[in-house]
């Protein structure tokens, strides 16, 4: 049987054989359902969050100072053990003068993003993929995330954590995806070198990203999938997948994860 396209990509980039995969979580793992309902539940939480809190806008006044939330420059009020999320959240009701302390805060992020989180399913290939890459490869998750806590529940939630050889959160590292820094953590956690790693992403970033780093990419493209996320994890809401990255690079596509099985035999 003749080799597919993706199998010749992959066998075109291997310097040193396969030994690592690493994916990223939400699009790609997670998949994502109605997010406009899931932008209105977490909007909604968020007022009656901030209503308890002593806001008196009406939610309609409200849904237009949230207005760019996630697109704003990273916040930096008081608070060092704050995520980057809770920093938002802190810094927008200080704007909206409502005092609100760190218990609060936290409080508030973790409904918000549960909300959100409602909208959003594990993918039923995810974790038989990933028991089975793990025979062979070692598995890593590099996510972008503002809320890392929401994040490691979740992967506990979902019986995922011993999955993983290494799990880097853009919050806990200070690095997001395109930046290609944000996968050292797992390069030295796991000893792998670029080149012996497919990243598993469906965006823009992740792909540009990967490329920079000299790792594989590899592309998912669902069918049918609201791509109308929202950018909790700091990837543009706006950004649509293609086949070319917006560094011009082409890189090859999946249509499922069950597809990984096999372009990544044993080796």
């Amino acid at each position: 049987m003749r080799p597919s396209a993706q199998e010749r990509t992959l066998h075109n980039h291997r310097m040193k054989p396969i030994r690592g995969v690493f994916f990223d979580l939400y699009g790609t793992l997670l998949v994502y359902g109605d997010m406009k309902k899931a932008w209105a539940d977490w909007l909604h939480q968020f007022y009656i969050s901030v209503t308890d809190l002593g806001l008196t806008l009406s939610e309609e006044e409200f849904a237009k100072k949230c207005d760019r939330f996630f697109g704003k420059a990273e916040p930096s009020p008081a608070g060092q053990n704050l995520t980057v999320f809770e920093k938002r959240i802190k810094s927008f009701c200080n704007s909206l003068e409502i005092e609100v302390c760190d218990k609060d805060v936290t409080a508030i992020a973790d409904l918000t993003a549960g909300k959100w989180q409602e909208s959003i399913e594990l993918d039923q290939d995810a974790v038989p993929v990933l028991k089975e890459l793990k025979k062979s490869k070692v598995i890593g998750l590099v996510s972008n995330f503002d809320h890392p806590p929401h994040v490691r529940r979740y992967l506990s939630e979902y019986g995922m954590n011993h999955l993983f050889e290494t799990i880097v959160i853009s919050g806990e590292v200070g690095v997001k995806k395109p930046d290609p820094d944000i996968f050292k953590p797992a390069f030295e956690a796991t000893g792998l070198v670029p080149r012996e790693v497919v990243y598993v992403g469906d965006a823009d970033v992740d792909i540009d990203a990967a490329n920079a780093a000299g790792m594989i990419p590899l592309l998912i493209k669902r069918q049918n999938t609201d791509r109308n996320s929202l950018d909790i994890d700091n990837d543009s809401p706006d950004a649509r997948i293609s086949d070319i990255s917006q560094t011009g690079r082409q890189c090859e596509t999946i249509s499922s994860l069950r597809e990984l099985l096999r372009l990544l035999p044993d080796m």
